[in-house]
């Protein structure tokens, strides 16, 4: 297999908290999406959409926010469960992205920290797309702003995991960015 960048979101029970807080009180992951793109090409080689039961039932603002329902999660495996999966996805890698990777690898690492696991395939190479457009944009950027300006059509905005990452693709593709992972 080529050289791949992994591009991943997640949908969670809410936002994280200080680091040093309890880890039983940190957001749990509801959904994990991810997309393998080719580093020699920019293309897609590899899809990921996986729901989570995060064990407890969601706030009503995040089933708001993200239409994920009690009933969604219900027979949905747990973290533990898709561990294998998103490890393999990972390993398939030789850099990650997301769109405030920050949030998105502290919720991974704090899944990771109630599994007890230690060890995981994170890629050496890392961008947050955010940080990426911060300078030109003298803000951080939401993604449904930067898909506007560089795409130049609207995002219908689901706030599902997979949806977020196949709009970053299409950034990331337009603008050739897989070059710079």
């Amino acid at each position: 297999m080529n050289e791949c960048a992994i591009i991943f979101d997640t949908e969670t029970t809410g936002l994280t908290l200080h680091p040093s807080a309890d880890i039983a009180l940190q957001p749990r992951m509801i959904e994990f999406g991810a997309v393998l793109l080719s580093l020699a090409d920019g293309s897609i080689v590899e899809e990921a959409s996986i729901l989570i039961n995060p064990g407890a039932p969601l706030p009503a603002e995040i089933v708001k926010i993200t239409g994920i329902t009690d009933d969604d999660l219900r027979d949905a495996p747990t973290f533990v469960d898709v561990l294998p999966q998103i490890q393999r996805t990972f390993a398939s890698a030789s850099a990650v992205v997301a769109h405030n990777l920050p949030f998105d690898r502290a919720i991974l690492r704090g899944e990771l920290l109630r599994a007890k696991i230690d060890v995981f395939p994170w890629p050496a190479r890392e961008t947050c797309t955010v940080g990426l457009y911060r300078s030109e944009w003298g803000r951080n950027p939401r993604l449904i702003e930067l898909y506007e300006a560089t795409m130049g059509r609207s995002l219908a905005q689901t706030h599902r995991a997979l949806d977020d990452v196949k709009a970053m693709v299409e950034i990331i593709q337009k603008e050739e960015l897989w070059r710079i992972f």
